[in-house]
């Protein structure tokens, strides 16, 4: 099982999970919140990581990596995004630190969509 950990509360993080749902082919992946009973049980996240967990393969991944392996995992039309590991790592994690420092601030639409039937299906409690 894959599972992508993201915060619940945050709207870009949501909307980033509903497209990752909507691109995701991959019977495997699951998704689920910092807040779930099984991030609880499974996953003991640093508080001082703001970041996507992403879980494969007895492997964790956080920040830019997190991103990169869980597109490639869910969808293989999106493989090629792993070439982006060749942009040094300091480089990828600090853009995706900016983006994550003032992600609750970046207006999103359809916050407040009914999840879909594939959502539900995929998710995590």
């Amino acid at each position: 099982m894959k599972v992508l950990i993201f915060d619940g509360d945050c709207s870009f993080c949501n909307f980033f999970v509903r497209f990752t749902v909507r691109i995701n082919k991959n019977p495997e992946l699951r998704i689920t919140d910092f807040n779930t009973d099984w991030t609880k049980e499974n996953h003991k996240p640093d508080d001082d990581i703001d970041s996507v967990i992403y879980i494969a393969e007895d492997k964790t991944y956080i920040y830019s990596d997190a991103v990169l392996h869980m597109l490639a995992d869910a969808n293989r039309l999106f493989k090629p995004v792993v070439l982006l590991k060749l942009i040094p790592k300091f480089i990828r994690d600090t853009i995706y630190k900016v983006i994550a420092k003032y992600r609750k601030k970046i207006p999103v639409k359809n916050v407040c969509e009914r999840p879909s039937k594939k959502f539900i299906d995929m998710y995590l409690s």
